[in-house]
């Protein structure tokens, strides 16, 4: 059994989720509605980290003297599992990089497919998880990396989207008369991975570029072509000028413009 995903090839990596996946499932059927929101979004956490490592003695190692403790650790190898924003990693990332000589790789799960059941927290039952259209883009990885922003291009950083198939359970508890608008999500269950995806230099974050962007161009076009939207658009363009892919241009009428790099040219930004 291969110690780390990162040895194995996609189909084999997917085979290992699925079926750690459905270890996580068949424990949470079998505390019966006493598992459901115990752990909330620890036992996503808890999947990915079985995922990137199954040997949970390499789970939360601590690292030298301090208070920080790496999700997994092989060797001089570190990984972090973020489910939620960035920003309280910065702190970590720094210290990671500034004071050992380990790589670093930032796991990010989305949600790239998605059912919803909803549970009734009087009766305490459950609907069947039925498929929405709501999901998430890798696209949505950019605007997360502007708190990390100092830290983009230190060739020992690398970020690792983690697309998934994922249950939610949500409570009936909303203001709405259905009582699902404004409801709480009580429980989100991993099913399956979609695809996985690693960013370890800046010429690999050329993909979020929209074929059709023109160059030069304005934040507004770069939004357009890629749906992120407002403080999203501005902080993914800025990652992006920060890692050397785009870079200021003169401006378009009043609006600030950048170009597309040369292929290449983003490793000496």
């Amino acid at each position: 059994m291969s110690l780390l995903t990162d040895e194995l090839d996609f189909e084999a990596r997917r085979a290992r989720f699925r079926r750690i996946a459905e270890a996580a499932l068949r424990e949470r059927h079998v505390q019966g509605l006493a598992g459901f929101g115990t752990l909330q979004e620890k036992r996503l956490h808890a999947v990915v980290k079985k995922y990137l490592c199954e040997n949970e003695d390499y789970h939360e190692v601590g690292v030298r003297d301090t208070r920080y403790v790496a999700d997994v650790r092989v060797g001089n190898d570190i990984y972090e599992v973020q489910t939620g924003d960035f920003y309280p990693l910065k702190a970590k990332i720094g210290y990671y990089l500034a004071e050992t000589d380990c790589s670093v790789t930032v796991v990010h799960p989305l949600a790239a497919e998605r059912a919803v059941a909803w549970i009734n927290p009087e009766s305490g039952t459950v609907t069947k998880p039925k498929k929405i259209g709501y999901h998430s883009r890798a696209e949505e990885l950019l605007p997360e990396l502007y708190p990390l922003l100092p830290y983009l291009n230190n060739p020992r950083l690398r970020f690792r989207l983690l697309m998934l198939s994922v249950e939610d359970f949500r409570l009936l508890n909303g203001w709405s008369a259905d009582r699902k608008r404004g409801s709480r999500r009580y429980e989100r269950i991993p099913v399956d991975l979609t695809d996985d995806l690693t960013f370890a230099n800046p010429d690999d974050y050329r993909r979020f570029l929209p074929a059709e962007l023109a160059s030069p161009f304005r934040v507004a076009e770069f939004s357009k072509r890629t749906r992120l939207r407002g403080r999203d658009a501005y902080s993914a363009v800025r990652v992006l000028a920060a890692l050397g892919v785009v870079r200021p241009a003169a401006p378009i009428g009043r609006a600030m413009a950048f170009e597309i790099a040369p292929r290449g040219s983003a490793q000496n930004a």
